[in-house]
């Protein structure tokens, strides 16, 4: 299925990620360029979405750069849809998780139990989209939370929801809404 490219990809990707504050102003020019390019072509791969092969190896990198991390990446967007969030009368939240299955990818580490079996390693992906309630429009990602799931130890019937939580080893997404201060 073909998608329709974003009207003003250049300027969308701009206004969601321009704010990133990732140590260096380079990478917040290199990770305006990757979501422009991934907001004109959504269902490319990210290969097919750049240009040139020096701009793949150079979106690879940034996407491994140990200097930050996803939510420091995504912060900016998942203010941008709050605020348009909050002023719409009304917000649907769309949620849905999600299981990514690396068990044949052996040396990935950070890998955890998915699916209803023992030998499926992976992790889970809790997304939650904002979507504008009378235009169906959808506002962007609200927040994510990837996590790993522990199996219930052996002979265990019934948990508790506390104890369900602890098991889960979230890995801390943070949303707009979860900061303190001014």
């Amino acid at each position: 299925m073909e998608q329709e490219p974003l009207q003003h990809a250049d300027t969308w990707a701009a206004q969601n990620f321009g704010a990133a504050e990732l140590g260096d102003p380079r990478r917040t020019d290199r990770l305006i360029k990757i979501a422009n390019a991934l907001a004109e072509n959504p269902s490319a791969s990210l290969p097919h979405a750049l240009e040139t092969w020096g701009e793949t190896q150079g979106a690879y990198r940034f996407l491994n750069d140990p200097a930050f991390n996803y939510q420091e990446i995504l912060m900016p967007h998942w203010s941008q849809v709050y605020h348009e969030a909050s002023q719409c009368s009304r917000t649907l939240l769309l949620a849905d998780t999600t299981e990514f299955d690396f068990t044949t990818h052996h040396a990935l580490k950070g890998r955890g139990p998915v699916g209803n079996s023992k030998e499926n390693i992976g992790f889970s992906l809790h997304t939650v989209l904002a979507m504008h309630s009378q235009t169906q429009e959808i506002l962007g990602c609200m927040t994510l939370l990837p996590f790993l799931r522990k199996l219930a130890p052996v002979g265990e019937t019934r948990v508790t929801a506390q104890e369900a939580r602890e098991r889960i080893a979230g890995l801390g997404a943070q949303h707009p809404t979860d900061r303190t201060g001014p």
